[in-house]
C-alpha cells in the first residue's frame, strides 16, 4: 500500500483470479455476473462502457430477454459490495451513488449509454504492470541492463496466474485477455534477454524450461532455452529442444521452425564461438556476447550502452509461479508402446562418448515421432523407452497411432546407414484401462497406473529384432487398419506386418443413406472439364463416424464404373495420409504400373523402359526425370534392399510429383481419407491443387475426407460466411447425422449381412421380435451416427448360447471404438466444462443448476452458465422445467453420458453419490434406458 494511503482503500487485481482487496482483506464479489461485469469495467477504467457491450461480453451466443435487467442487478449488487451501504445493509441506489461525485476514489456511475467505473491508476495491478514494463524498456534503451531486468522482474511478479483465470474457466474469451497475455510474454522475453546478457543463464534455466512447456510453439523462448543450455555446457539438450519444437510445429501446423531458430541450431551444431558469453566484456556493451544469439533468435539485440552496477539486482523480488490447477484423476483407456533399440556392435563398443552421442540421437528420433503421433515419452531405462498415448488427451485412435509410431521409428532407423551400422528396434504395444492423474495444460507427464505396462514389459523380451508385436486388445482395435499374423513365440500377441493399403473399396456394400446430394456434388466434380477454371478439389468434412469414408468409396466406384464419353478414363490414385513404412508402396506399384502400361509379365528391362519413357515425357527437366526414375524404381522392385538408401516417405513424395506431372496430359483423380492426419507432403499436394495461381491446364482432381480439426492446420480451407471458402478451387461438403429412419434402415441392412437372423425376421420367425427391438435400441443409441450403429451390430451375439459379458452392461455393451470416439469428443472440451459433464453424468437426467452446483461446490450462477454453454455445444439438451420452474437439462446422447460417468474412478463416484443422496435422496444414476434395452435383447437372444 502507498504511504499515507487510506487503510480501507480498494485494490483491484486482474493478473490472476479476480480479486478485490480492502485494507488487504478480500472483498466477496458474488456470482459470475457480478464478477464478469466488474472485470469488464476494470479493463476499461474511467470511461463509459455501453450496456450492450457488457451484454455481448457476458453472453457469447444470443442473450436472454432479461439480459439488460441482469446487468443492472449485477451493478446494483457491486455497489453494495464495493462502496458504502446504507444502515440497513442494502446497496445504495444509482442516484445515491452518483451523488458522491468525482471526489470518491472509487465510484461506479450510471452514464448513458452504460456505466463508468472510476479507479485510481495505482489501485489497478494491470496499470502497474504496464508502467513497470515501460520503465524497463526505457532503462534498456539507456543501456542499464541490470535495472531493466529488475523492473521487468517486478512487473512479472504481479502475475498470480493466467489473467482472470476464474472467469476463463467458465468460458470467457475476451480479446483483452489475449492482449494482456501477449504483453506478459513480451516482457518475459525481454527479461530473459537481459538475464542472458548479464551471464545468468543458469539462474533463468528453470523458468525457461517452464515457459517452453507452457508455450511449446514459442520460438523466441525456445531459442533462449537453447542458448542457456549451450552456455551451460548442455549442448545435446539444446539440440533435443530444437528437435522437440520442430516435431510440434510439423505435427500441429505443418511448418518448419523459423530461419533464425534454424540458424541458431546450426550454430550450436558447429560450436560457433559467437554464441559464448565473453566474461571480459561488460554486460550491455557494444560487443556483448549476447548479440550474435539475439540476432539469430529475435533479429537483433536491444540498443546497449555502458554497463550498470550489478548490485541493482540485489533487491529483485522472485517471480511467483502461477498457481497450478487441481490434479484430475480419471479412468481412461491408454496404449503403451515399449520400444527397445539395440545399437550395432563393433570394435569401438567401449567408446562411451560414441554411445552417448548415438543415444542422444535416438532420444531425439523417439521424441520427434512421439510428438508427431500424440504420445508422451514417460520414462527411459537404458536403451528402452516407454511412450504412452491417450493419458491426458485422447484422439480416438490411440492403438493405431502407437503402432504407426513404432513403425515410423523403425523406418527412420532402417535407411540412410550401412546395414551393419543400423540400430535395430523391437517394440511391444498393448492397450487397456488405466487410472490417470494429471493437471490440465501441464507439460509434466501424467501419472498412469495400468496393467498394460506389465504386459508390454513381459512381451518385449520375446520380440525379435526389427519386429513390432501387439497384444490382443490392440489387435482387436486396429484389425481393419493393420496386416498382422500370430506371433511365433506367444499366443497372446500378434506380429505387425504393415499398415493396410489406402484402397477405399473394401467390398462391403452397406447402403449409403441420405448422402445423395453430396454424391451428386462429387459426381459433378468428376464430370467437369479437366483443367478448367472451376473447382479442382472436394473436401468432405464431418465428425468421427458420420460416413466420410463411405462417401469417398461411393465416389470411387462412381469414377470407376460410369462411362465418361467426353474424356478419356482418368487415372485413379489413393494416397495414404501418413507414411510410416513400405506398406503404401504396394498400392503405388499397382497405380504406377497402370499409369506407365507395365504388365505383370514384362521383363525387367521392358518395365524400366516403360517407366523411363513416361517420366522423361512429363518431367520438368532432365534432373527431375533422373531423380524420379531412381526413386520410383524402388516401387516396382528393381532396387534391392541392401542398395536402397531412402525411406518410403521420399519415394511417396516422388510419386506425388509424378502424379502432378501426369495431370498435364491426362485426368488424374486422387483420393485421400483422414486428411486431418496427413503428413506435410500430402497437404502440400492439396495446396497446389486448390491454389488459384496454380499451373493452368493441370487436370489433377483431389477428393478428400477429414475431420474439422484439419482447419487448425489449413484455416484457409475452412468454410466462411454464406458457405464460401477462401480457396475458390475447393468444394466444401459437410455431413450431418442421419435421421432415425435412415439409421434403422442401415441397422436392418447390416443385420441381414451378419449372422443375426434378420431373414427370419422378414419371414415372421422367432427372431423377428429381437431383431426389431435390437434395431430400435441401436437406433436410439446411435443418435444419427452410422459408425456407432455398425459397431453395436457387430457386437450382437452371433448365435444362441454365446457367452454373456462378465462386466456391467453400461461398459461391456459399449464398443471400444465408440468409447474412444466419445472420449476424444470429451477431451476437445475445455477442462472446466469436461469436469462439469462428468459431474452432470452422476446426476443423470434432469440436471438442475442448484443441485449440480451443490454437488461440485461451485456457485450456482457459474454452474448455470456452464450448463448453458454445454447446451449450446450440443452436449446437453433442455428438459421439462421442474415444478418450481427451475430449468433442467439432460444428455442429448445417452452414450456420451455413460462414457463421461465411466471416467470417474470408483472412489470419486462414491463420494459424489453420497453428496447427491444427502441433497436429493437419489441413490445414483441407472444406466441409460436404451443401453438396458439393448442388454435385454442380447440376453434373450443368447438364451
Amino acid at each position: 500500500m502507498r504511504a499515507g494511503a487510506d487503510p480501507g482503500e480498494l485494490r483491484f487485481r486482474l493478473l490472476g483470479p479476480l480479486e478485490v482487496l480492502r485494507g488487504g482483506a478480500p472483498v466477496p464479489l458474488g456470482g459470475f455476473h457480478q464478477r464478469a461485469v466488474l472485470a469488464y469495467l476494470l479493463l476499461r477504467p474511467n470511461r463509459v462502457t455501453a450496456t450492450s457491450e457488457l451484454i455481448a461480453a457476458l453472453w457469447r451466443g444470443p442473450a436472454p430477454a432479461s439480459a439488460r435487467k441482469m446487468v443492472q442487478n449485477a451493478v446494483w449488487r457491486l455497489r453494495g459490495r464495493l462502496l458504502d451501504t446504507d444502515p440497513a445493509g442494502a446497496p445504495q441506489t444509482s442516484d445515491a451513488a452518483d451523488a458522491r461525485g468525482p471526489a470518491a476514489p472509487v465510484a461506479l456511475w450510471f452514464r448513458p449509454p452504460g456505466y463508468q467505473l472510476n479507479v485510481p491508476p495505482h489501485a489497478l495491478d494491470l496499470h502497474r504492470f504496464h508502467t513497470l514494463a515501460a520503465e524497463g524498456r526505457d532503462r534498456m534503451r539507456e543501456g542499464a541492463v541490470a535495472t531493466a531486468s529488475l523492473r521487468w522482474r517486478e512487473a512479472l511478479a504481479l502475475w498470480r496466474g493466467p489473467m482472470l483465470s476464474d472467469l476463463v474457466e467458465t468460458g470467457v474469451r475476451w480479446p483483452d485477455l489475449e492482449a494482456a497475455q501477449t504483453a506478459r510474454l513480451d516482457v518475459l522475453e525481454k527479461y530473459f534477454d537481459a538475464e542472458l546478457a548479464l551471464g545468468r543463464h543458469d539462474s533463468v534455466l528453470p523458468e525457461l524450461r517452464a515457459i517452453t512447456r507452457a508455450e511449446p510453439r514459442a520460438e523466441p523462448f525456445t531459442g533462449q532455452l537453447m542458448l542457456a543450455l549451450h552456455r551451460g555446457g548442455r549442448r545435446s539438450e539444446a539440440l533435443d529442444v530444437y528437435a522437440a519444437i520442430r516435431a510440434e510445429l510439423a505435427e500441429e501446423l505443418g511448418l518448419e521452425p523459423g530461419r533464425r531458430l534454424h540458424e541458431l541450431h546450426q550454430a550450436i551444431l558447429v560450436g560457433d564461438p559467437a554464441l559464448d558469453l565473453d566474461p571480459a566484456r561488460p554486460p550491455g556493451g557494444a560487443h556483448t556476447g549476447l548479440a550474435p544469439a539475439l540476432t539469430l533468435v529475435r533479429g537483433g539485440p536491444e540498443p546497449a550502452a555502458p554497463a550498470t552496477d550489478a548490485a541493482e539486482r540485489s533487491g529483485a523480488p522472485p517471480v511467483p509461479p502461477p498457481a497450478p490447477p487441481a490434479p484430475v484423476r480419471e479412468c481412461r483407456e491408454v496404449t503403451a508402446a515399449l520400444i527397445n533399440i539395440s545399437l550395432p556392435t563393433g570394435d569401438d563398443d567401449g567408446d562411451l562418448e560414441r554411445v552417448d552421442a548415438e543415444s542422444a540421437a535416438l532420444e531425439a528420433v523417439i521424441g520427434e515421432e512421439a510428438g508427431r503421433f500424440g504420445g508422451t515419452v514417460t520414462s527411459r531405462i537404458g536403451s528402452s523407452w516407454l511412450v504412452v498415448l491417450g493419458a491426458a488427451r485422447a484422439r480416438g485412435d490411440e492403438p493405431l497411432r502407437a503402432v504407426q509410431l513404432a513403425l515410423a521409428i523403425r523406418q527412420r532407423l532402417r535407411w540412410g546407414r550401412h546395414p551393419e551400422r543400423r540400430p535395430r528396434i523391437r517394440a511391444a504395444i498393448d492397450t487397456g484401462e488405466a487410472v490417470v492423474q494429471h493437471r490440465p495444460h501441464d507439460a509434466v507427464p501424467p501419472a498412469v497406473t495400468s496393467a498394460v505396462f506389465d504386459r508390454a514389459h513381459a512381451l518385449l523380451p520375446l520380440v525379435p529384432l526389427d519386429e513390432v508385436w501387439i497384444g490382443e486388445t490392440t489387435r482387436e482395435q486396429t484389425r481393419p487398419a493393420l496386416d498382422c499374423r500370430p506371433a511365433r513365440l506367444s499366443s497372446a500377441a500378434w506380429t505387425v506386418r504393415g499398415v493396410r493399403g489406402s484402397d477405399l473399396d473394401t467390398g462391403e456394400k452397406a447402403p449409403l443413406l441420405e448422402r445423395t446430394e453430396s454424391l451428386r456434388t462429387l459426381a459433378a466434380l468428376l464430370d467437369g472439364a479437366p483443367g478448367a477454371d472451376g473447382p479442382h478439389a472436394a473436401l468432405v468434412v464431418a465428425g468421427a463416424g458420420l460416413g466420410k469414408t463411405a462417401l469417398l468409396t461411393a465416389c470411387e466406384r462412381l469414377a470407376t464404373e460410369r462411362d465418361m464419353p467426353r474424356f478419356p478414363r482418368p487415372l485413379l490414385a489413393h494416397l495414404t495420409p501418413r507414411t510410416v513404412d513400405d506398406s503404401p508402396l504396394f498400392t503405388v506399384a499397382t497405380e504406377l504400373c497402370a499409369a506407365c502400361g507395365i504388365e505383370i509379365g514384362d521383363p525387367p528391362g521392358t518395365a524400366r523402359h516403360k517407366l523411363w519413357t513416361v517420366i522423361e515425357r512429363v518431367a520438368a527437366d532432365a534432373g527431375e526425370a533422373a531423380r524420379l526414375f531412381a526413386l520410383l524404381l524402388i516401387v516396382i522392385g528393381h532396387v534391392p534392399d541392401h542398395e536402397r538408401t531412402v525411406p518410403a516417405d521420399e519415394v511417396m513424395t516422388a510419386w506425388h510429383t509424378l502424379l502432378e506431372r501426369l495431370a498435364t496430359e491426362r485426368r488424374v483423380i486422387v483420393f485421400i481419407d483422414d486428411l486431418h492426419t496427413a503428413d506435410d507432403a500430402v497437404l502440400r499436394l492439396v495446396d497446389r491443387a486448390v491454389d488459384p495461381a496454380g499451373r493452368p491446364g493441370r487436370r489433377l482432381t483431389v477428393i478428400a475426407a477429414a475431420r474439422p480439426e484439419l482447419f487448425r492446420r489449413r484455416p484457409a480451407w475452412a468454410p466462411a460466411a454464406a458457405g464460401t471458402v477462401t480457396a475458390p478451387r475447393l468444394v466444401p461438403l459437410s455431413l450431418s447425422p442421419l435421421s432415425d429412419a435412415a439409421v434403422a434402415e442401415l441397422v436392418h441392412a447390416l443385420l441381414a449381412a451378419s449372422t443375426f437372423p434378420d431373414g427370419e425376421a422378414e419371414a415372421g420367425g422367432e427372431a423377428a421380435g429381437p431383431v426389431r427391438e435390437l434395431a430400435a435400441a441401436v437406433t436410439a443409441l446411435a443418435c444419427g451416427n452410422p459408425l456407432i450403429a455398425a459397431e453395436f451390430v457387430r457386437m450382437a451375439p452371433p448365435r444362441p448360447g454365446a457367452p454373456a459379458p462378465s462386466r456391467d452392461p453400461r461398459t461391456a455393451l459399449i464398443p471400444g471404438q465408440v468409447r474412444r470416439m466419445l472420449g476424444a469428443e470429451l477431451d476437445e472440451l475445455p477442462a472446466g466444462l469436461a469436469r462439469v459433464v462428468q459431474d452432470a453424468a452422476v446426476i443423470g437426467d434432469g440436471v438442475r443448476a442448484d443441485t449440480l452446483a451443490a454437488l461440485r461446490r461451485h456457485p450456482t450462477e457459474e454452474t448455470a452458465e456452464a450448463l448453458g454453454e454445454l447446451a449450446a455445444r450440443g452436449i446437453l439438451a433442455p428438459r421439462a422445467p421442474a415444478p418450481d420452474g427451475t430449468a433442467r437439462f439432460g444428455f442429448r446422447r445417452p452414450l456420451l453420458r455413460e462414457v463421461a460417468y465411466a471416467r470417474l474412478p470408483r472412489g470419486v463416484r462414491a463420494a459424489r453419490h453420497a453428496v447427491l443422496a444427502a441433497l436429493t435422496g437419489q441413490a445414483g444414476p441407472p444406466a441409460a434406458l436404451e443401453l438396458l434395452r439393448l442388454h435385454s435383447v442380447m440376453e434373450r437372444w443368447r438364451r
